[in-house]
């Protein structure tokens, strides 16, 4: 899983768990076909797009997503890009995931 998200655009950090949490609900945009998903965490809150496309960035090859996340530690909204390949997607799918 440590090799299944590539950030495009990161102007804000993310902790081990938020990220793995952001790769669980692009995993639920790309299952459910949803192209948005809400974020509601304690210190974080916004929503994760599904651009809909595959991008090819060298060997890397996923799905691209952004979000658009709002924290009071940064005082306005930034906006995320990232990759997630397909192999981490299925980990997520419809069943329980394979990594907590």
């Amino acid at each position: 899983m440590r090799w299944g998200l590539v950030f495009l655009a990161c102007p804000v950090s993310f902790s081990d768990a938020q990220t793995q949490e952001l790769v669980r609900l692009a995993a639920r945009a790309w299952f459910e076909d949803c192209d948005r998903v809400p974020i509601d965490w304690p210190d974080m809150r916004g929503e994760v797009v599904a651009r809909g496309e595959a991008v090819s960035l060298g060997s890397f090859f996923g799905q691209r997503f952004g979000a658009e996340v709002h924290r009071p530690d940064i005082g306005d909204v930034a906006f995320v890009e990232f990759l997630v390949a397909e192999s981490a997607l299925q980990g997520f799918g419809p069943q329980a995931p394979a990594e907590a």
